[in-house]
């Protein structure tokens, strides 16, 4: 017992929600130990997505002097919708974007993530890599007061535990805070290419001026051959990260290979002239959680707060994650200096980490739009029918036919009943904003 491995907090994960917790509790000078079962923290995360400052000005506030391991600011944003030969575009492109730092930019995980665990080193946490953690080590009350894992010898004690494992949430289910692994409905699978190009080839091709902007555009529609899901375009420093994402559920009934829908994707005609020349150099898939509100596992018990991912904390419809991740993990790690505090480690004590989650943005958009998942469920015509719709309605406003205008406004409707009558637009549209409000 002389040599046993005591700590003031355990964290079992380095992604964006782990680190966020070991920073916060290191800042306040608790002893953390962060576990990660990669080579490197990021290296089981292929991300190239956005990343947005608010939540990392909360977590480290001078992330600026610190090198952030950012691509580039997101200048223009918005939405493709794509059909077999069109695009409709809403994005926008501000002067107000530029502001320094900006409100959000593209990452690379695999970049970002060691640059952030590095911060939490600097700040005094013991970052171990390679290490799974296997189980939990409970007192004669049952109550968790550490981990063990695949090391010799590797039994690990603390009187709180913060676990952000990620969508993979084992050891969430092993303390029987999550029920079992989410079914394919609420799973999405997301396969992504980074493609290397020189960086005045991307601004070209882009319309941007420097590296100072940048692009993040989400694409619905033709994309996942108008299946529920989406397609992303974000620009980096020297390359384009591009991707899709469906529900494995769809994957499987439509007996869809994910690597074949990102090929198909790409050449696309909107799409083939952004790609022309450039060099794979990563491919990967990555599970994303969309669970919603209603299914999240339950986030505390005695000794233990789950965050991230493996609490299904996703915003799938405004490409949000990481950053409620990070919320999420620093308001674990604060709810835990608390408990130091007050020396007491019990899941009533806990609770309020569900508390402050509930009073952010956090719980309050996840409860707003937990009925998303199952709209799209419910209505899976609705973006081929609509993007399409659009594109074609698109076509014929901004072309001269020789056609009445009430003519052509009689044709746009037309357009729109051959696919779907009144009564079921109206009965999609109803669905729509009742999955928005919560």
């Amino acid at each position: 017992m002389a040599n046993k491995l005591t700590f003031d907090a355990i964290v079992v994960g380095g992604g964006p929600a782990g680190i966020s917790a070991a920073i916060t509790m290191a800042k306040a000078g608790l002893q953390t130990i962060l576990i990660e079962r990669g080579r490197f923290a990021g290296a089981k995360n292929f991300f190239g997505g956005v990343l947005y400052t608010h939540a990392l000005n909360e977590v480290l506030p001078d992330w600026q002097s610190r090198g952030a391991a950012l691509e580039r600011p997101v200048t223009d944003t918005g939405y493709w919708l794509l059909s077999p030969d069109s695009v409709l575009r809403f994005t926008q492109k501000s002067e107000r974007f530029k502001k320094i730092p900006a409100e959000s930019y593209t990452a690379l995980r695999a970049n970002f993530d060691p640059w952030f665990a590095q911060q939490a080193v600097d700040l005094g946490v013991l970052v171990i890599t390679k290490t799974t953690v296997t189980g939990f080590l409970r007192d004669e009350r049952g109550r968790v007061t550490g981990v063990t894992t695949d090391r010799p010898d590797g039994d690990v004690y603390a009187p709180v535990v913060i676990i952000g494992e990620g969508v993979n949430n084992l050891l969430t289910q092993q303390l029987g805070l999550a029920k079992s692994d989410l079914p394919p409905r609420y799973v999405a699978l997301s396969v992504k290419e980074y493609l290397g190009l020189p960086e005045k080839e991307v601004e070209a091709r882009f319309g941007l001026s420097g590296p100072d902007e940048g692009v993040a555009i989400d694409i619905f529609g033709d994309v996942t051959l108008g299946l529920p899901g989406t397609g992303f375009i974000y620009t980096d420093k020297t390359g384009i990260s591009i991707g899709c994402g469906l529900l494995l559920e769809q994957l499987v009934i439509n007996n869809l290979k994910p690597y074949e829908i990102l090929a198909r994707f790409k050449n696309h005609p909107i799409i083939k002239p952004y790609l022309e020349g450039a060099e794979r150099l990563e491919y990967g898939a990555h599970l994303i959680p969309e669970t919603g509100y209603d299914r999240m596992p339950a986030l505390f018990t005695d000794g233990v707060m789950v965050a991230g991912d493996a609490a299904g904390m996703v915003d799938a419809l405004h490409r949000e994650g990481t950053n409620l991740a990070m919320i999420a993990g620093k308001m674990a790690g604060e709810t835990a200096i608390e408990a130091h505090k007050q020396k007491d480690f019990s899941a009533e004590f806990l609770r309020g980490y569900r508390r402050r989650l509930q009073d952010s943005f956090v719980l309050k958009d996840l409860k707003q739009y937990r009925r998303m998942t199952d709209f799209l469920d419910s209505t899976p015509h609705f973006m081929e029918t609509y993007v399409n719709f659009a594109n074609d309605a698109a076509y014929r406003y901004f072309t001269a036919h020789g056609m009445a205008k009430r003519d052509m406004e009689k044709e746009i409707i037309r357009l729109l009943t051959r696919r779907r009558s009144f009564l079921g637009v109206a009965v999609d549209m109803i669905k729509l904003l009742r999955s928005m409000r919560g």
